[in-house]
């Protein structure tokens, strides 16, 4: 298939207007995510157990009407749990039963000692638990839509009761939480006294304790009170927000804002029933369990009414969220990143430039290196940034920052493919007849070796999509884009720039530009030999990180530590480091003041851990509040927050096990499948090298002072990627040169594998560092742990390939008293021979 050179010259100009046709106008077909766009990202739990517990006391109140109904005897039925409910003082056991045989489809029943136990069946708490949080999350996405939010996202996230909802460029993130999260819980309710100027007073009549029918609710604060009241009201209610039928704005008799409803035909007679016997009594308002308004009944009231006592937001709100329906739980705020346009516009331009600087760097190697097969090279990087910028347009993935490192990345490791098929064309020219069998055989034989070193970055990248944070699926999608486009690229598109360039041009040095080298001798230097003194170099480096790690502790970034992050820009760019630390050491907690950017921009990143408070939301908003109150008590210059982060000691918990598990199951993944691959010794091997890497970059993160964050979780996992396609490359040639030493040691033959591989590891090294360099340099702050991790993961990776994976393999080899040949099964044959050389 597409075997003729003019077949695939159409297929390639075919995929290049394809691609350009999905990406024009860029500004239009790629979808940007809220750290480059700006807005409002908010990680809502759904409380499931407050819906399993009233689903209980709705099933117990059912099952006592339908007891009393049928005068069966009884002496109590009390809830005692959110799960559970008991039925005691039974006479009649058969009629019980009977009644109650309905409640058992979903709560299992146990008589004990008279006593009749209900605990709800673990399918119907699971489903319920379901249910509830899609309806909250089909009744968010109905108040978003209201809010006139374009491309908002609405979905479910990592945990089963969490739900994400990104809003785009809405800066009022306060107004946007009260109305997502609002329960809209109306009842019409009857007072019974009131009001009192406190909950005690409220008791008094009752002596201190009130009846089980009725209930004590605050009541709005007016502007002329000094302090709330209080009333006590029916618990059951005449009519609640179910009983709705229309919601619209409207205006009071003083023209102040109020909403005007209409009641459903069947909750009409049940209403104007109620009011009419109540005539001259108090009716009350209830809306979230607070008392919006009283009024006096004067007479029969049927279908409509009328809600006062709001400013003109909150009767925005309330339509609003009328209009959607009631959640059917409370929602708790675990997660809040705002950010700013002007920080998105900024983190644009330095994604931009950081590309552009690592695409340039790599091509102008790539030309000065290999002259005309850098052009080939310089094809394919293009022709693959392309492919991937395409791919996102139409899949669609919203591109976000760590995206963006993603494509800058894929343009380091997409010259791997390309210089390892360089090098190994120059090795095949020095093997055969003429530079077509040796263009031939050096692409058949770096095909499985393409494959394989994909294979285990695309297991790399799987494991960073169980992190669910839209982010870091955006890098791990880029990543994988990339490698998939990289490999019709590399393969398809590169071979058949190459033999155009031999039908027009047939010597090598004029077509390629490359020419024979021979193979390198082993005996120069054996990396196997030197593998122990290498590895204490590492050690080293490794223990020098834990003293650091244990004397200063593993510094979390607020992803994992939980607490809030906020970035200040002060109006005045001549605020200095230690003024801002000065004004917020007061705060309780360990706080950290960072420069964010150039000192021209003014701005400071601050870190303060979690309000000790019970109350989740209060404890994220209490942590900005702690921070701009002590900003402004200090008299420091005007400033505004540009981006804050609220994080919740679960979510943050949850990702560090999570981070944790993802890093151990792909060195997992990708051990396993070296062992099938290749060797168990050679699994091993590339498993010790994995973990080096991962020691080492760590031990150089706590060196250098950067926080353990998310984004530098998913560099960790590149660089697990990265490392073990050095390994691979190694591995293969080991596999490849066995069937020429069958006789010679393990260790001789991963020696003179090293030796062959060398140009192409040291090579590959370089591009990718320049490409993350750019990155590290032009990325600016919020990519800047990220990349520093790539550089010293790719220096890690370069090292450990050559000495560690080398030296452990050819030993656990050797121990295992293995050969060169082994039991390894050498690849077939390329088809490129010095036959088909003399041939063309």
């Amino acid at each position: 298939m597409f075997t003729g050179i003019r077949t695939r010259l159409v297929v390639i100009a075919l995929v290049v207007a394809a691609s350009l046709w999905a990406v024009y106008p860029p500004r239009e077909r790629i979808k940007l995510g809220l750290d480059l766009s700006g807005g409002v990202h908010l990680v809502l739990r759904v409380k499931t157990d407050q819906a399993l517990a009233w689903h209980t006391h709705n099933t117990a109140d059912r099952l006592r009407d339908a007891l009393t109904d049928q005068r069966i005897a009884f002496r109590g039925l009390d809830v005692s749990g959110p799960m559970e409910f008991r039925a005691n003082g039974v006479v009649d056991l058969a009629a019980f039963r009977r009644v109650a045989a309905p409640v058992e489809a979903t709560f299992e029943r146990v008589e004990q000692q008279g006593e009749q136990t209900f605990r709800m069946r673990s399918a119907t708490a699971s489903t319920l638990a379901s249910d509830t949080v899609d309806q909250a999350l089909r009744t968010i996405e109905r108040r978003v839509n209201a809010l006139g939010v374009a491309e908002a996202v609405v979905a479910r996230y990592v945990q089963r009761d969490q739900i994400l909802v990104e809003l785009p460029g809405v800066a009022d993130a306060p107004r946007a939480k009260a109305i997502i999260a609002s329960t809209a819980q109306l009842r019409l309710t009857l007072v019974e006294r009131g009001p009192f100027p406190s909950h005690e007073a409220a008791l008094d009549p009752y002596g201190g304790a009130l009846p089980d029918s009725l209930e004590v609710l605050p009541g709005s604060l007016a502007a002329t009170e000094a302090s709330p009241v209080y009333y006590v009201v029916q618990k059951v209610p005449a009519a609640s927000g179910s009983d709705l039928r229309d919601v619209r704005q409207s205006a009071d008799e003083f023209n102040r804002p109020a909403v005007s409803f209409t009641l459903k035909e069947e909750a009409v007679e049940r209403f104007g029933a109620l009011t009419e016997r109540h005539v001259n009594g108090t009716l009350a308002t209830v809306l979230d369990g607070r008392v919006t308004s009283v009024a006096t009944i004067l007479s029969r009231i049927d279908a409509q009414g009328q809600i006062t006592g709001l400013t003109h937001d909150e009767m925005l709100e309330q339509v609003i969220t009328f209009k959607s329906g009631a959640l059917p739980a409370d929602l708790e705020y675990v997660e809040e990143r705002t950010l700013g346009a002007s920080l998105g516009e900024a983190s644009i331009r330095s994604g931009v430039l950081a590309s552009a600087g690592g695409l340039t760097l790599v091509l102008l190697f790539m030309l000065g290196y290999y002259r005309l097969a850098g052009v080939n090279a310089a094809i394919s990087i293009l022709l693959n940034l392309l492919v991937l910028v395409a791919l996102v347009a139409l899949i669609p993935v919203t591109m976000t920052l760590p995206g963006i490192a993603g494509l800058i990345l894929t343009i380091g490791m997409g010259v791997d493919s390309n210089v390892l098929i360089f090098e190994r064309i120059k090795e095949e020219l020095a093997r055969t007849a003429g530079p077509r069998a040796a263009v031939r055989a050096a692409f058949d034989r770096v095909w499985l070796t393409i494959v394989d070193t994909h294979v285990t970055s695309l297991i790399a990248a799987a494991f960073l999509f169980q992190f669910g944070t839209s982010a870091i699926q955006g890098f791990a999608t880029t990543l994988t884009i990339g490698l998939v486009a990289n490999v019709f690229t590399a393969v398809f598109a590169s071979r058949t720039v190459f033999e155009l360039a031999i039908r027009h041009r047939p010597a090598a040095s004029t077509a390629m530009s490359l020419t024979a080298v021979p193979i390198g001798s082993p005996k120069a230097f054996s990396f196997t030999h030197w593998g122990l003194p290498a590895m204490l170099v590492s050690l080293f480096v490794i223990g020098t990180g834990v003293v650091t790690v244990v004397t200063r502790g593993v510094p979390l970034g607020v992803d994992f530590a939980g607490g809030t992050l906020v970035i200040a820009e002060f109006a005045d760019p001549a605020v200095t480091d230690d003024a801002v630390r000065a004004a917020v050491s007061p705060l309780p907690g360990d706080e950290v003041v960072q420069r964010y950017g150039s000192a021209e921009d003014g701005q400071f990143l601050i870190r303060v851990p979690l309000a000790e408070m019970s109350d989740a939301e209060a404890n994220l908003e209490a942590g900005v509040l702690r921070v701009t109150g002590a900003l402004k008590e200090a008299g420091l210059p005007s400033f505004t927050i540009v981006d804050r982060e609220l994080v919740s000691a679960s979510v943050g918990a949850d990702l560090q096990r999570r981070g944790m598990y993802a890093t151990l199951a792909s060195i997992v993944a990708i051990t396993a499948y070296i062992a099938i691959r290749f060797r168990f010794a050679f699994a091993l091997g590339a498993a010790a090298a994995t973990f080096h890497d991962v020691l080492v970059t760590v031990a150089c993160l706590a060196l250098a002072g950067y926080d353990l964050s998310l984004n530098v979780t998913a560099a960790l996992l590149a660089v697990i990627g990265y490392s073990v396609n050095d390994t691979i490359v190694i591995f293969d040639r080991v596999r490849e040169n066995a069937e020429q030493l069958r006789s010679a040691a393990i260790a001789d033959a991963v020696n003179l594998s090293v030796h062959q591989t060398l140009s192409r590891t040291v090579i590959t090294a370089g591009t990718t560092l320049l490409s993350v360099l750019s990155l590290y340099v032009f990325g600016g702050e919020a990519l800047r742990g990220f990349a520093f991790t790539m550089l010293i993961g790719i220096v890690s990776g370069t090292w450990s390939t050559m000495f560690v994976a080398a030296a452990i393999a050819a030993r656990m080899a050797r121990n295992r008293g293995a050969s060169a040949a082994g039991p390894v099964t050498a690849p077939t044959p390329a088809r490129g021979s010095a036959g088909e050389g003399a041939r063309s």
